[in-house]
């Protein structure tokens, strides 16, 4: 269940109108990195307007009278998110004589910014930020006539579910329910491009599921652009489900790579097989460069999608927006999974989208968190192992004491790979 919350767009004319916005530190778990409004979840009986006032004082150090704030839409976060939210946005003046002033440790950047600049930034690549807030700053670039009426009339805007969200320009995630591992529900389908596009990991076997991605594509193909192939990062049915009827009902081709074509020999019919450093350009200022990597460790034809002039990685399931990525030997190899890891962090994103979870702000602490992640385990795995542990179901209490005893049947296929890895290595 989405859990209340509230947040307000601070303006001032000086002349020019101006918001308030802040960076989120990137240590948050929820959106770290991200550029948003001052605001944040409701207490207990706490009305949406006196939560956004407090949380204003809280963060800003600006006081406003609730009653003042003018109402701006309501949001709904996406279901595959881990933590959700219901979020109430107002509109406020910025009292004069005040200036906004960092308060809390959850802000690294508050700043004034003309809507239009900000806009800008967005579109360059230059940082990342939820659909409502670049909904308003739209809204607002537009000028303050009118911007109640204005800024509500999107569906979005009313507490509807966001179909399709694009987080970085010219990349667009749809996520769809797949019959996935727990604690993931949804398997998020990319389509990436402009003119031409590509889509990434059409997922879902369920009819629902396919007609909303049918519905995001009719809308994209209703602009002029054209379906020009669909793409499969591996094998697994929670990202394949959906291929053949994407590649039908649009005419578009399959590929994979050579190693997923033959797994799935008999099952999705590959068309074309994705070649390691293989590039796909998309006109813009500047260009859109995605670059297919061949990234094996979770499955072995698994490929990432880098996006070379904004360094952007569509990572399908090298990596997760929450919890961790199963190597389930003998498909998963962790001494290679853990390869791929370090040749995705040599990259230097700066955002990534994952097959599960909302995407990351801070891709570098992200990749850098899995790798230690990943040996501080198997530094545990082996000292239970010299302790005289042999089997991975008996050190898997010892070591995943942070994991619910529900998921220790995933834990224990980790747990196989990491002691293959050590048994590679002659550590055991």
């Amino acid at each position: 269940m989405p859990k209340n919350a509230a947040a307000v767009i601070l303006y001032r004319e000086s002349p020019e109108l101006e918001v308030q916005w802040v960076r989120r530190s990137r240590t948050m778990f929820f959106q770290g990195g991200y550029y948003a409004f001052p605001g944040g979840q409701a207490e207990a009986d706490e009305t949406m307007e006196a939560c956004a006032a407090r949380e204003l004082e809280e963060e800003l150090g600006v006081a406003v009278d609730p009653a003042d704030l003018l109402p701006a839409g309501r949001w709904l976060t996406p279901a595959f998110a881990p933590r959700r939210f219901d979020t109430s946005f107002f509109i406020a003046r910025c009292p004069a004589g005040v200036s906004p002033a960092i308060q809390s440790t959850e802000l690294d950047l508050a700043e004034w910014v003309r809507p239009a600049d900000a806009l800008a930034l967005w579109n360059e690549g230059d940082l990342m930020t939820a659909p409502p807030i670049r909904h308003a700053l739209s809204c607002l670039a537009d000028g303050l006539e009118g911007i109640d009426e204005r800024i509500t009339a999107d569906p979005r805007a009313k507490g509807e579910l966001i179909p399709a969200i694009e987080m970085r320009k010219g990349i667009v995630l749809v996520p769809v329910r797949t019959p996935t591992l727990p604690p993931a529900t949804h398997t998020n389908c990319y389509i990436i491009g402009d003119e031409e596009l590509i889509v990434i990991d059409p997922a879902s076997g369920y009819p629902e599921e396919q007609a909303i991605l049918d519905s995001v594509l009719e809308s994209m193909t209703a602009e002029g652009r054209k379906v020009r192939e669909v793409w499969l990062t591996h094998r697994h049915s929670d990202h394949v489900g959906g291929a053949h009827h994407v590649s039908e009902r649009w005419g578009a081709p399959i590929a994979a790579h050579a190693i997923t074509a033959d797994e799935l020999d008999g099952l999705v019919r590959v068309d074309r097989h994705l070649e390691d450093g293989e590039t796909f350009v998309v006109p813009g200022n500047p260009d859109w460069i995605f670059r297919v990597i061949h990234t094996p460790g979770h499955a072995r034809g698994h490929v990432c999608v880098f996006e070379e002039s904004r360094r952007t990685l569509i990572t399908g399931d090298l990596m997760a927006g929450f919890g961790t990525i199963v190597i389930d030997p003998p498909e998963g190899h962790m001494a290679t999974y853990l390869e791929s890891l370090e040749r995705m962090a040599a990259l230097e994103p700066t955002a990534l989208f994952f097959a599960h979870g909302p995407a990351s702000a801070t891709a570098s602490e992200k990749l850098r968190g899995y790798i230690d992640h990943r040996l501080e385990r198997e530094a545990n795995i082996l000292e239970a192992w010299q302790a005289g542990k042999r089997d991975p179901g008996a050190i898997v209490p010892e070591v995943y004491t942070d994991v619910h005893p529900k998921m220790w049947g995933l834990a224990e296929r980790s747990v196989s790979a990491h002691l293959e890895k050590l048994q590679e290595e002659g550590k055991i």
